[in-house]
């Protein structure tokens, strides 16, 4: 299987590409609360959620979206987490699918964190490469993308709901 070469797989089982879910965080770290995806997957890390899961590979994704196409191969089921702004308030969490990225596309959405190519463009080329894994967002409206590698309290304080529609996502 070929990886991005910016992309940190953190796993347990023995082949990677075959994984049933991929749990994939994109930004930057220093650029404030656009390092939102990177720190959620520090977290799930840290707290071992799912360590006796053999199914499930945490990814830091970086901020290329066109990688995202390498990173999904295989998967049946893909997490994505990101800063991205929806036209929802500072720290509101966002969740939808693949298929519905059109709808929200109408107000002015906007991924930070991918920096290559919009993640629209990404799920537009991941539906006419035909790929089948099911795809789910979960973003927050960041508050701050400045040089820091700090996220801001608003946003630091959803890392807990975040990480619980994570779980949701992966036990139903």
């Amino acid at each position: 299987m070929i990886m991005p070469k910016n992309t940190n797989i953190i796993s347990t089982k023995d082949n990677v590409a075959k994984a049933n879910y991929k749990i994939i965080g994109f930004g930057n770290i220093y650029m404030g609360d656009d390092g939102v995806g990177i720190r959620v997957i520090e977290e799930i890390r840290k707290r071992n959620l799912f360590n006796d899961y053999d199914n499930v590979i945490l990814i830091e994704g970086g901020t290329s979206g066109i990688d995202l196409i390498f990173m999904i191969n295989d998967s049946d089921k893909v997490i994505i987490i990101d800063a991205i702004d929806a036209g929802q308030d500072i720290g509101e969490i966002v969740r939808f699918n693949i298929n519905d990225i059109e709808h929200y596309t109408k107000d002015n959405f906007k991924s930070f964190s991918l920096h290559d190519v919009n993640l629209l463009d990404v799920f537009n080329l991941i539906k006419k490469l035909q790929l089948k894994s099911d795809i789910t967002v979960i973003g927050v409206k960041p508050k701050v993308i400045d040089y820091g590698d700090k996220l801001s309290p608003e946003i630091e304080d959803k890392i807990d709901n975040i990480i619980s529609l994570i779980q949701n996502e992966v036990n139903n």
